[in-house]
């Protein structure tokens, strides 16, 4: 009997961690081919206090025929302000991008969704939700 429910905490624990990992977006790109993309963002909500500004890791994840430019925006709520170190993504470049994200001083606290949207060069566009979530500061 405890075999059975080692093996079952086991099993839930590794479907816990696979869910944690990374948020992707639907494919961009021409759907039904090898020619997609999706972009990644952190699973977690990103807490940043008022007034102070954290970076997180947005990737482009291109499939084995895509190798378009992928222009990246995104839109942040009133109170947040964003900033990517990249806006265009070439094939030829790192798949990681840097979003800085900067919480106002009396930025709203609570839950916040920050939309990274990616469009290439010719298919759909695609967008991924960035989790945020902004608390007071002590």
């Amino acid at each position: 009997m405890s075999k059975t429910y080692l093996v079952f905490a086991a099993s839930a624990a590794l479907a816990l961690a696979a869910g944690i990992g990374c948020n992707k977006s639907s494919e961009g790109g021409i759907s039904g081919t090898k020619d997609t993309f999706k972009i990644g963002a952190p699973a977690m909500a990103t807490t940043i206090k008022q007034g102070d500004k954290q970076t997180v890791s947005i990737t482009v994840d291109r499939d084995s025929a895509f190798q378009q430019s992928v222009k990246l925006d995104a839109q942040a709520p009133k109170g947040l302000k964003v900033d990517m170190d990249k806006s265009t993504i070439k094939s030829s470049d790192p798949k990681e991008v840097a979003l800085s994200i900067s919480a106002d001083k009396d930025c709203p606290l609570g839950d916040h969704i920050v939309k990274v949207t990616g469009k290439p060069d010719t298919g759909n566009p695609t967008t991924v939700e960035v989790k945020v979530t902004v608390i007071a500061m002590k």
